[in-house]
Parts: C-alpha cells; sequence; structure tokens
C-alpha cells in the first residue's frame, strides 16, 4: 500500500498534538528538545502541511521540502522521539505521489 494524502492527514492528526504538548512543556519550564519560537515553527508548518492536503494542494515533489525537519536535524537529540517521528513525516511527505 503506498503513501497517500489521506494517510498524509491522518499522521498530522497525531503529530500536531504531540508538538503542541512538547510546546506546553518548554512553555512550562521543562526541559526537551525545540525551543518555543522552534516548536510553534514546526506547528505552524505542520498545519500548513495538513490545510494544503486537505485542499489537494500539495506542491509538486520539487518543491516539498520542510524547515522543521532541518530543526531536527540539526540541534535536537539523536535519540528524540518526537524528532523521529517528525523526519519520518518528512520523508514521506517528499515521497507523496
Amino acid at each position: 500500500m503506498s503513501y497517500n494524502t489521506t494517510n498524509l492527514i491522518d499522521d498530522l492528526k497525531i503529530l500536531i498534538p504531540e508538538v503542541e504538548e512538547e510546546l506546553a512543556q518548554r512553555i512550562s519550564g521543562i526541559p526537551g528538545d525545540g525551543g518555543i519560537k522552534q516548536l510553534e515553527h514546526i506547528r505552524d508548518e505542520l498545519i500548513q502541511i495538513s490545510e494544503s492536503a486537505k485542499m489537494d494542494k500539495i506542491p509538486e515533489k520539487s518543491m516539498r521540502y520542510t524547515a522543521f525537519s532541518r530543526y531536527v536535524i540539526d540541534e535536537w537529540a539523536l535519540d528524540s522521539v518526537l524528532g523521529k517521528k517528525l523526519c519520518v513525516l518528512a520523508d514521506k511527505y517528499k515521497r507523496l505521489k
């Protein structure tokens, strides 16, 4: 079974709340991967991707890049569970047919 827009939307429904929870933890002073501004940016980018998918307006493959994956790769701990989920999503998004 290939990964499609419906799968992407379903994954985002799970991942966006996880990012929001991580953001709430940073706001509360609980340390972890990503700062407040970074997590806000990630959340906003995921919402934008979700809205594009819902409207069936996914950019062509050459235009599908994610800024959030750079944060995760460059700055987060290698064993970050959320970071791994974000990277997997970014890869699936780039390969989406």
